[in-house]
């Protein structure tokens, strides 16, 4: 999940440092701003589907409790 809001934020911050007529990252780099948009899509589904995963676990937690008590 870190990775995930790792991700997210360095693509947002990339896309939102980005002036419109200038395609540059701080280091000189060529921007990819397609690149960075699906960046950004693909962190946004990691962190979608870890928090799942952490709902579905807590789910089978309490579970597991009713079960118990």
């Amino acid at each position: 999940m870190q990775s995930a809001t790792n991700l997210l934020n360095k693509t947002a911050n990339n896309i939102a440092r980005l002036p419109a007529s200038v395609s540059r990252d701080a280091d000189g780099d060529t921007v990819d701003l397609s690149a960075d948009m699906v960046n950004l899509l693909q962190a946004r589904n990691d962190f979608a589907a870890n928090t799942k995963v952490v709902h579905v676990a807590d789910e089978i937690q309490q579970s597991t409790i009713n079960i118990l008590a």
